[in-house]
């Protein structure tokens, strides 16, 4: 347990560190020094790999993960093996109908992104390292060995993309030269997991498939095709209007949507950590039979980063325009101001939601959440197609809400039914109230300095008014728990309960 402890710790570091390089990136490098149809570009060759990658593995990661166990020691790495193979021949078939299709394809982007089509094999070497970095990735978790591969996902791809930017700035490479520096770094990603398994952790291949019997193929193509179109449809929900908005309106408008896209991921971010927390406790409760505990686990968690959330929110959507006015081609950025919003409002709706995915995930009826994520991903592209064109960013920013909105009653209305369970609470309705006043007191409070003068004095402000509100009025018992226990610790300071 200590070993699982430590990993997650330093998982959880690195993910937050990767966080601060992404926003120095896109908010300040990126954005000072490429112009909007370069950053759109440079993002929609990653999303679009993104995007396809899921399908071309085949769901061989997931497979792995799931029925590693069976085999003894001496066969793991021959099942590994096997499941190599097919994705060297998943990569091979989708490449191929890539290539039959690049005239399709190339008429896609003709008249809003005909540069793109220079960087399709760009996408391809992208696609490639990506799927095979996500199936060693998943032979690192059943050893309990994630930091490296975290590093590299986290801080080393982001950083790697930062380091082409600031190239490009000095001169050093122009902006082709950096998209080809982009596919190099996946493709390194890659190389040094697969390099770092087979030195300190002794990983060969064993191409002896004697122990693959058909029944095992059988099973392999079951559960891979159930895990490549999850994962497909998530990449989907999470990338395919950057592809779509390109095609629409140019990769200029793709460059403002991603950067204000980027601004609001997070709100999210604290769930991702959660989970990794929350998400074995609801597994061993719904074995176990305990509905009541995990009932309790949905509300609390669903409280406690309502009030995470929602600080977060506030802070974004009142300092949002004296970021405008700080960063880089703010001006042009302000044209994305309500995808802000909306993406915000999405990702706190997430955030409320709890854990109503995990809970069906853990349960029998866990094939609901693949035809409730694939119906999402269908209403977000059907939505983009006739509201990009309407309305632009706007359009794209309300059908993101929309589809994820969609997906969440989906998800609450199935758990309800299914096993009677919700996430909400009383606390729920002060919280709502708090955020308000909080938010109309902290947008009208304009300092009239420095923007970044003003963020900092407007953020210290609506944290500590936020936090005495919600301690006072005591909306979550777990935060005040935290609260309680900080200012015992740290300051010597006992609050009255």
């Amino acid at each position: 347990m200590g070993v699982v402890i430590k990993q997650s710790f330093w998982g959880t570091v690195i993910s937050y560190l990767g966080v601060i390089v992404g926003y120095v990136n896109t908010l300040y490098l990126r954005a000072e020094y490429f112009d909007l149809s370069q950053i759109g570009l440079f993002t929609l060759i990653t999303a679009n790999a993104m995007i396809i990658s899921p399908v071309s593995s085949f769901g061989m990661g997931s497979s792995y993960l799931k029925y590693f166990p069976v085999f003894e020691e001496k066969d793991k790495n021959r099942f590994f093996s096997f499941l190599f193979l097919v994705t060297i021949i998943g990569n091979a078939i989708v490449l191929f109908i890539g290539y039959l299709m690049k005239d399709l394809i190339a008429a896609r982007y003709i008249e809003t992104a005909p540069t793109y089509i220079d960087f399709l094999s760009i996408t391809a070497i992208i696609i490639l390292s990506n799927s095979f970095f996500d199936l060693f990735f998943s032979y690192s978790r059943t050893i309990m060995k994630v930091v490296f591969p975290s590093f590299l996902r986290d801080i080393y791809l982001r950083v790697g993309s930062l380091l082409l930017v600031f190239g490009f700035a000095i001169g050093w490479w122009d902006f082709s030269a950096a998209v080809v520096g982009l596919g190099l770094t996946y493709f390194l990603a890659f190389v040094f997991l697969f390099l770092q398994l087979i030195l300190y952790h002794g990983f060969r291949f064993n191409f002896s498939f004697g122990i693959i019997t058909r029944e095992w193929r059988l099973k392999l193509l079951k559960f891979g095709s159930y895990s490549m179109a999850l994962a497909g449809s998530f990449a989907l929900i999470n990338n395919v209007s950057y592809d779509q908005i390109t095609a629409i309106l140019g990769p200029d408008m793709n460059g403002i949507f991603t950067t204000c896209f980027f601004i609001a991921l997070i709100v999210e971010m604290p769930r991702r950590n959660m989970a990794k927390v929350v998400a074995p406790i609801i597994s061993s409760e719904f074995e176990n039979g305990n509905m009541k505990e995990v009932d309790k686990l949905y509300k609390r968690s669903s409280i406690t980063m309502s009030v995470i959330g929602l600080l977060f929110f506030i802070g974004i959507a009142t300092n949002l325009q004296d970021l405008f006015d700080f960063i880089p081609k703010g001006s042009a950025f302000q044209a994305g101001f309500w995808v802000v919003i909306g993406v915000c409002f999405a990702k706190l709706a997430i955030m409320v939601s709890s854990f109503a995915g995990e809970i069906i995930n853990f349960s029998p009826s866990y094939k609901y959440n693949l035809i409730f994520q694939l119906t999402s991903a269908a209403v977000l592209v059907i939505l983009n197609t006739f509201l990009i064109t309407e309305w632009g960013l706007n359009g794209a920013a309300i059908s993101y809400l929309i589809a994820i909105l969609f997906h969440i009653f989906l998800k609450l209305v199935f758990v309800k039914i299914k096993f009677g369970l919700h996430p909400f609470m009383r606390s729920h309705i002060p919280l709502a109230f708090i955020g308000v006043i909080v938010t109309i007191g902290a947008y009208y409070f304009q300092p009239g300095l420095h923007p970044v003068t003003n963020i900092t004095i407007r953020s210290v402000l609506t944290v500590v008014v936020f936090i005495f509100l919600i301690y006072r009025f005591n909306i979550s018992t777990d935060i005040n728990k935290i609260i309680h226990s900080t200012f015992e610790r740290y300051l010597k300071i006992n609050l009255p309960k």
